[in-house]
C-alpha cells in the first residue's frame, strides 16, 4: 500500500491513508472523521513514500497514536494545525525534537 497526504485547499489540516492509487485515498479520504464531509473533487491526494513503510493494515495514519505521530512529523514534516492554538502539553509530545512548529515557539 501506498501513503498519500490528504489536503482541501480550505484548510491546513492533513491525513495520511494508505491506498493502491490516488484516486482510492481520495475515496477512502470521504470516509476519514478529518475529510468526510468533504467533495471528492475538493479532495487532494499527493504520494508520500516516505510513510509507505508505516502502514500496519489501516486505511489511515491516527494523529492520536504516538508512534504515527512520531513519525508524521519526523518523516513527513507534520505540525499541529494552525487552526488550533499550540498545546500546554507541547513540551510533553514526542515528536517535539522533530517539529517545526514547537521550535519556532520555543524560540519566539
Amino acid at each position: 500500500m501506498k501513503a498519500y497526504a490528504i489536503k482541501v485547499d480550505s484548510s491546513d489540516l492533513t491525513a495520511i491513508v494508505f491506498a493502491e492509487t490516488r484516486n482510492k485515498a481520495k475515496s477512502i479520504a470521504q470516509h476519514t472523521e478529518t475529510f468526510g464531509d468533504m467533495d471528492y473533487i475538493d479532495i487532494r491526494a499527493t504520494r508520500s513514500p516516505t510513510l509507505d513503510k508505516y502502514y500496519k493494515g489501516k486505511s489511515e495514519m491516527d494523529w492520536y497514536n504516538m508512534e504515527d505521530r512520531v513519525a508524521m512529523v519526523k518523516e513527513a514534516g507534520f505540525t499541529c494545525s494552525y487552526e488550533y492554538e499550540i498545546y500546554d502539553d507541547c513540551d510533553d509530545c514526542p515528536a517535539k525534537q522533530w517539529c517545526d512548529r514547537y521550535e519556532r515557539e520555543v524560540t519566539e
